[in-house]
């Protein structure tokens, strides 16, 4: 069977920057590629890398692929290219043939259906304001706080007061993206072991310490998320919390069948796609709420801009773009 491959990119601004102890994202770029049958079924997929290195190699490779595809041979080819073109790939392909159907409508715009980013120049102001929305629509709520952006004991003091405010109805969710070493991260891991409010730490240490990792989730529940991408394996392998991201991976089908399995202690989380990729990270966010270790997903909802990209039919993104 052949196949008819498209390509259209896309870039925008986030509304707020993203900062963490690596980097500090103002804007996305990316591309949305469109697969059609010989039963002009359709597929879309999303190229979504976030390193800007990763952002030239994908175009590179995505320059090689030709507008005419035997899908015999598609699979073997698309294994050189980068993940993230892997995963748009294996998502379209998903779409053609039936394997994902995604719904119409999700619920994930209210502040209690996804985690909220803190802003880490001004987080106590932050969880304040939080605070009083969350009181007033009487539902618990998840912050995320990213660490190792300022001097370690001036975070230590704000853990403290977060600590000393946030009652028994946030749950807090904090992320060094492997950032310190073993003496900090055990110093942290002795501050939050008995706390009842913390989901995870996630990616504490640098993604190659996995023995310091694995010590540490004895502590507390250790997250992983850069360790992931980077070892694969360790998908099977690792007994704590998974950070996954479906648009990172090379083929988020394997994601979805594990969640329709009900695979337990997995968080789905955004790579700042537009609408085509998000429909993934709410499908499968949907179906992570129905497992055994229910979190609600990391979609940083509050960073994107008001923009056609965003909508929820993929079609009418890819005809306005």
């Amino acid at each position: 069977m052949n196949l008819i491959f498209n390509k259209k990119s896309y870039s925008f601004k986030l509304s707020t920057k993203v900062e963490n102890s690596k980097t500090t994202y103002l804007k996305k770029s990316g591309w949305i590629i469109k697969l059609k049958n010989n039963d002009k079924k359709i597929g879309f997929g999303e190229v979504a890398p976030l390193i800007k290195k990763d952002l030239k190699k994908c175009e590179e490779q995505l320059n090689m692929i030709p507008e005419y595809l035997e899908l015999s041979n598609l699979s073997e080819q698309i294994n050189i290219f980068h993940p993230c073109i892997q995963s748009a790939i294996n998502s379209a392909l998903a779409e053609i043939n039936g394997k994902i159907i995604f719904k119409e409508k999700y619920y994930f715009d209210e502040i209690d259906k996804a985690a909220i980013l803190l802003n880490p120049e001004d987080v106590i102001s932050d969880l304040n304001e939080i605070k009083k929305r969350q009181s007033n629509i009487g539902k618990s709520v998840t912050i995320k706080w990213k660490v190792a952006l300022k001097n370690n004991d001036e975070e230590e003091a704000i853990l403290e007061e977060i600590l000393s405010q946030i009652g028994n109805k946030i749950q807090l969710r904090i992320d060094a993206n492997g950032s310190w070493g073993r003496k900090i991260a055990n110093r942290w891991a002795d501050i939050l072991k008995d706390n009842k409010n913390l989901d995870w730490l996630e990616q504490p240490l640098c993604v190659d310490d996995i023995d310091g990792l694995t010590e540490l989730n004895k502590k507390i529940p250790i997250a992983l998320d850069e360790s992931l991408l980077k070892f694969p394996t360790l998908i099977d392998e690792w007994k704590g919390w998974q950070i996954r991201r479906p648009s990172q991976e090379n083929n988020p089908v394997k994601l979805l069948r594990e969640l329709e399995n009900k695979k337990a202690l997995i968080s789905i989380s955004t790579s700042f796609e537009t609408g085509i990729g998000r429909r993934w990270l709410y499908h499968l966010s949907s179906l992570q709420l129905q497992g055994s270790t229910p979190k609600v997903p990391g979609l940083a909802m509050n960073k994107f801009p008001n923009s056609f990209l965003f909508l929820n039919e993929a079609k009418n993104i890819w005809d306005q773009l």
